[in-house]
């Protein structure tokens, strides 16, 4: 999985006011994600637009099915200590996923971990 440089701006990422309780911070990290429901499991991966404590704008490989249950495994761009990889674990629920120039896909976060890169992961 190759490593983006982890931009991040608290600027809204768009020339729209802000409308959300939470402030969304522009930050640009890669991602892998697991559809979780009815005993089936699907992967992917993609990159995250920008984040907030109760949300994840992510781009995936393609379309999601909203209200589907997903844990989001995030390529943390902050090194612990003395540089080891985290990994930033989401639960949550698709809230939208819609195809415009990239595939766009919101993401509600039910709860969220720190994991060091060593630990589990999603995806076979």
């Amino acid at each position: 999985m190759k490593h983006t440089s982890g931009r991040v701006s608290s600027q809204p990422t768009n020339n729209q006011p802000e409308r959300r309780a939470s402030l969304r911070f522009g930050i640009e990290c890669d991602i892998r994600y697991r559809i979780i429901g009815r005993g089936a499991f699907e992967f992917g991966s993609g990159t995250t637009v920008n984040m907030s404590s109760g949300g994840i704008l992510l781009t995936t490989d393609r379309v999601l099915s909203p209200g589907s249950r997903v844990e989001v495994e995030v390529d943390w761009p902050v090194k612990l200590d003395d540089g080891v990889s985290l990994k930033l674990i989401v639960m949550g629920q698709i809230v939208r996923s819609e195809k415009r120039a990239v595939v766009l896909v919101g993401v509600k976060i039910s709860r969220h971990t720190f994991h060091t890169a060593s630990g589990r992961g999603v995806g076979p």
